[in-house]
């Protein structure tokens, strides 16, 4: 019977272990430094080289020629001895099955016992979590002043279900999950050396579904080369791994995007054939999250963990995707993967994401993929888009408007043709206000008002240059930021902050066809003040744009005529964005004055 790849090829001096550069030179640093502790905890995901450095270590302790003061020779009685296994004063105790305090008490018995044939003996404790507390309690005191001829090296996954007591007695030496690019490698040099043909794209995907543990891609490795042909290929990898590889999911999603009707029989064949619900959705998220990065920084591109394939994709995909849409597919995956986990079908994942994705596509055209790349149309690549024209309200002479019942104003909402005529403003005028001033501001914000500074972090700042550079716009991404500086305390406080750098600048809050001016101090726009009275609306469009709240499914707020025209409720935008974010229901509000009319109820169709 052959050995397996993972343990023919395991790294027999320092030098050869992959992906663990930090925790090899500390220990390597303390071997040449003759500095070696009494107890060692190595932690960190599986099959990442934990059992190798600590075989390692146990060498270079005992090794009769070390080279260089730390490197195992590898050629002496003792390093043969430990890599056959066959020391007996490199002792391995499997910590899931030996965990009673049993197991320990007879293991303090042996510890002041001399070494056989060795200078140093060597406990390795793997998966020291699984001991139960009796056990780690009887192992503290011969932990924290062991024999000068005893190292202990602990090993395990859940550094924190280790007792605090155990951890302090140690040096902790933390590992983490290997690279793909340097799985990737390691895969081309055993696949050379077993005379192994394997295509590119098939050891990338070993290594993606390695999920950074080389033990892992060894053995898939391994078992792809069982099939017996001359040369591994993809569909092998799929044939044997299961469906779903990154360049499926990357035909997939493009697929969708050009609005091809196979793009549900793929979604279908993939997950009938044996991809894992839960390892597709992981690997979606990342393809969509490498997407999102990528348009939004593409000189990020170049610092991805991903194969020269891969960037070619990403570099060729990512203009045909908006951020806000990228970002709510990922939102909706991140909500996704618990349900995975409990055991969601495939046939219900499969039509969860297509219903998501339809969805997405029949949304707005600001929000839809575009046709062409908005890169070709545009030199300035990753700039974001230009500003829709802001809505014009038409000036009203002030006058007193007669009493709305309920049914009348769902009866407008419904007909929003009957509304009020707004023209749009034409916003050709615009000049983008100078960057590093704008970056002034957010650096004085973030010292002085950290509140203002996290609204606004994302927003655009503009000048209309029609009226001498006296209106600010400030052009806000995401609605509840929005929503929450446009109330009354914000608004001013923006207003006050700014007046000393825009001396009598009108400073403007956008979102989308939404907007706010910071000039009106009484309220945030649309809130009535007088009972049966409508507000008189200015000549100035800017500082009289009523907000229209039909994108909230809701009914009306106002059960009562009369309550209707005393005003809506407090921070009204706000409460129905941040339910629409939660996926709430608003019960019930609380109103000042008698306690009959204390409590109003609130329906939402959400």
């Amino acid at each position: 019977m052959s050995l397996s790849l993972y343990r023919r090829y395991r790294p027999q001096k320092f030098s050869e272990v992959t992906g663990q550069s930090a925790a090899v030179d500390v220990v390597a640093k303390s071997l040449e430094r003759s500095a070696v502790g009494h107890a060692y905890l190595f932690s960190g995901p599986r099959g990442c080289g934990k059992t190798t450095v600590a075989r390692l270590l146990a060498k270079a302790l005992n090794c009769l020629a070390p080279i260089d003061g730390y490197e195992p020779c590898c050629e002496c009685k003792n390093c043969l001895a430990i890599a056959g296994g066959e020391s007996l004063d490199v002792i391995e105790i499997d910590g899931a099955s030996n965990n009673g305090v049993d197991e320990v008490r007879e293991l303090k018995s042996h510890v002041t016992l001399a070494p056989f044939s060795s200078r140093y003996k060597v406990y390795i404790i793997d998966e020291v979590h699984m001991l139960s507390i009796s056990a780690f309690n009887a192992l503290l005191k011969t932990l924290e002043e062991p024999p000068a001829c005893v190292v202990f090296i602990l090993a395990t996954t859940e550094a924190h279900k280790v007792p605090v007591t155990i951890r302090s007695r140690c040096q902790h030496i933390p590992f983490h999950r290997i690279g793909a690019q340097e799985i990737y490698d390691r895969l081309a040099r055993v696949a050379s050396v077993e005379i192994l043909s394997c295509a590119s794209e098939a050891l990338w995907e070993i290594a993606r579904q390695a999920d950074g543990a080389l033990r892992d891609a060894l053995s898939m490795l391994e078992q792809v080369a069982g099939l017996g042909k001359k040369e591994i290929s993809l569909p092998d990898v799929e044939i044997t791994l299961g469906q779903g590889s990154r360049s499926s999911l990357e035909r997939w999603v493009a697929g969708w995007r050009k609005g091809e009707m196979e793009t549900f029989v793929e979604l279908n064949r993939m997950l009938s054939l044996g991809a894992s619900p839960q390892r597709f959705v992981e690997e979606l998220f990342s393809l969509v999250r490498n997407l999102w990065l990528v348009g939004k920084w593409e000189n990020l591109l170049n610092a991805l963990d991903v194969s020269e394939q891969e960037k070619e994709y990403l570099k060729r995909e990512s203009p045909y995707w908006g951020a806000q849409e990228l970002e709510s597919i990922m939102r909706f995956l991140s909500e996704l993967l618990p349900q995975v986990r409990m055991g969601l079908r495939s046939d219900v994942l499969g039509g969860l994401l297509m219903a998501k994705m339809t969805h997405l596509k029949e949304e707005p055209e600001t929000f839809r993929p575009s046709s062409s790349p908005p890169h070709a149309q545009s030199p300035n690549v990753g700039a974001r888009p230009s500003p829709a024209p802001l809505p014009q309200a038409k000036a009203t002479p002030a006058k007193e408007a007669p009493a709305e019942t309920a049914q009348a104003k769902t009866k407008k909402r419904e007909e929003p043709a009957e509304e009020a005529a707004l023209e749009p403003l034409d916003s050709t005028g615009w000049e983008r206000y100078a960057e590093s001033e704008w970056d002034s501001v957010l650096d004085e914000l973030r010292e002085k008002e950290l509140l203002l500074y996290c609204g606004l972090m994302d927003a655009q700042p503009f000048r209309d240059a029609r009226e001498n550079g006296n209106r600010l716009i400030l052009d806000i991404a995401h609605r509840y930021c929005y929503e929450v500086l446009r109330l009354d305390r914000h608004r001013g406080a923006l207003k006050d902050f700014l007046a000393s750098r825009c001396p009598g600048c009108e400073v403007i809050l956008r979102h989308g066809a939404l907007w706010t001016s910071c000039e009106s101090r009484e309220g945030p726009v649309g809130r009535k003040k007088t009972p049966g009275k409508r507000p008189a609306r200015t000549e100035d469009p800017m500082k009289s744009a009523e907000i229209d709240f039909s994108d909230f499914s809701s009914t009306e707020l106002e059960r009562e005529p009369e309550k209707a025209q005393g005003g809506g409720v407090p921070f009204d935008g706000l409460v129905r964005e941040v339910t629409r974010w939660l996926r709430g229901d608003v019960i019930l509000v609380r109103r000042g004055g008698d306690e009959d009319d204390a409590v109003e109820e609130i329906s939402s169709e959400e």
